[in-house]
């Protein structure tokens, strides 16, 4: 096994690992990726699955990872936007809103006691919306046109999807509306934003320094664990190392499948 990738497995306190593209793709977990999570716990390392992925709401995609992975995933080990919305919110003493969101992401909203408020919201909230229609479309337009803030759950424009596939996600839904509004998001949420690693610093109580980032995009999993000052093993997955930008990975695997391999005999 290499000493490098040892030292930094067995020196970590808090796994912060990528969910779609890393784990699974989208309803598909890679081979190891179960044994991967069974390893972290024997280790005594916490773990946080750390998605961009908010076309569900939390419960309905707990209840999908622990059926794919046959682990029980206590809440706080999954981390979504959502989390992270909710918290703004009600810092923000905001209660109604619109948006461009899904269907399951809206029912959870509403059982926090939120409301959508289609005539008057005091925000927008623009997402992985994969229930989008026209109608929707339009009528948040014209809410900020009319002055409405503005928030975006992410920026990543494709999620990975099956067979290889990616399908359009937040960051394509945004360009729509940037084009349209003349004007970008008030608020930005998700990796790699810092606001996502001060909000798990708070929740969790660990330092930076004992953090490590898992996942497989370099311009959102790598970019916020070097803007963070956190460690990352970046899954290469076959990407090109050549299209590695400032951003470098402290270790690279192939895939979690090999970083399982290189982890088992710990």
């Amino acid at each position: 096994m290499d000493d490098k990738l040892k030292e930094l497995i067995k020196n970590k306190e808090l796994f912060l690992l990528d969910g779609d593209g890393t784990l699974y793709l989208w309803n598909k977990p890679f081979s190891s990726s179960s044994a991967f999570l069974s390893k972290l716990v024997k280790l005594n390392k916490k773990f946080i699955i750390l998605s961009n992925n908010d076309s569900e709401s939390k419960e309905k995609r707990l209840r999908f990872l622990n059926k794919m992975f046959k682990v029980k995933l206590k809440e706080e080990q999954l981390l979504l936007p959502n989390d992270l919305i909710e918290e703004f919110l009600v810092k923000k003493g905001i209660k109604r809103f619109d948006g461009l969101i899904s269907n399951n992401f809206l029912g959870e909203l509403l059982s926090k006691g939120f409301v959508l408020d289609k005539d008057k919201p005091e925000i927008v909230i623009v997402g992985f919306d994969v229930n989008l229609t026209y109608q929707k479309l339009m009528r948040n337009i014209n809410h900020i046109n009319n002055g409405v803030k503005f928030l975006l759950t992410h920026t990543d424009p494709l999620c990975p999807y099956k067979k290889g596939k990616e399908i359009p996600d937040a960051g394509l839904i945004i360009t729509l509306i940037t084009q349209a509004v003349r004007r970008q998001p008030d608020y930005t949420f998700g990796k790699p934003f810092r606001s996502t690693i001060e909000y798990i610093v708070k929740k969790y109580r660990v330092k930076r320094n004992k953090m490590l980032v898992i996942g497989d995009r370099i311009n959102t999993d790598i970019k916020m664990a070097g803007e963070n000052g956190i460690n990352s093993i970046w899954i290469m997955n076959g990407q090109d190392e050549k299209k590695v930008n400032q951003y470098k990975p402290t270790e690279k695997v192939s895939s979690i499948n090999a970083l399982y391999d290189q982890i088992k005999g710990l």
